[in-house]
């Protein structure tokens, strides 16, 4: 079953760098090149959800042909995203994809070429939360089948998904999961139905405590 996890920056902050120097430490050093706080924040965030779910994986993770990060040597997935004060991880069996986004105005000006003309209609009757809806559905399938970019938006839909169906894309049907947090959308996409799904937030205490119990 898939699950879904998501940390604040603010808690990010209040780790320890030592955390990170133990855990990710090539995470760790590649943050230190941001030169905004909240991105290398976010870079840590990743490393920590990382972490939680499947331990000192690191020197593990390795990435697609269009990079899409994952476990060698396992049947494990999970997929990343971030923005603005979040960083949010999916993890399962099967293939999978999420996305968050907090969208403004000047997202709009990109509708037209992201959407169906049946999506753009969708979307009139409240451009920005439903843009935003139909954004982070996409970017979440488009994740799920390791494609990120190289495979158009615009050339398929999601609207069935949005009703409650499922979306198929290059022959693969998958499920999809989205939900509203502080003023945040998150979607997934999933090879299994994700009725069940729940976001469990992680704190920097939960953090340090599974880290403790590590160590018995």
């Amino acid at each position: 079953m898939a699950e879904v996890l998501r940390i604040h920056i603010a808690q990010v902050k209040q780790l320890p760098e030592t955390f990170a120097a133990r855990h990710f430490p090539r995470r760790l050093a590649e943050s230190a090149r941001f030169r905004f706080e909240a991105d290398r924040l976010r870079s840590l965030g990743a490393g920590a959800l990382i972490w939680y779910c499947f331990g000192d994986v690191e020197p593990h993770i390795k990435e697609g042909v269009y990079g899409k990060p994952y476990l060698e040597h396992s049947d494990r997935q999970f997929n990343l995203s971030h923005s603005g004060d979040y960083v949010v991880l999916v993890q399962g069996e099967e293939p999978l994809g999420i996305d968050i986004e907090h969208c403004t105005e000047k997202n709009l000006a990109a509708a037209s070429r992201v959407y169906t003309p049946q999506e753009l209609e969708w979307m009139k009757e409240q451009p920005l939360p439903r843009f935003e809806h139909l954004w982070t559905l996409k970017e979440s399938v488009m994740k799920a089948l390791g494609k990120g970019f190289q495979l158009e938006p615009a050339s398929f839909e999601v609207l069935d998904a949005i009703r409650g169906g499922s979306v198929e894309v290059e022959n693969v049907k998958l499920y999809t999961f989205t939900k509203r947090i502080e003023g945040y959308t998150v979607s997934c996409s999933a090879g299994k139905p994700l009725n069940s799904l729940t976001i469990k937030e992680i704190t920097v205490e939960e953090l340090l405590k599974k880290e403790k119990k590590s160590k018995k």
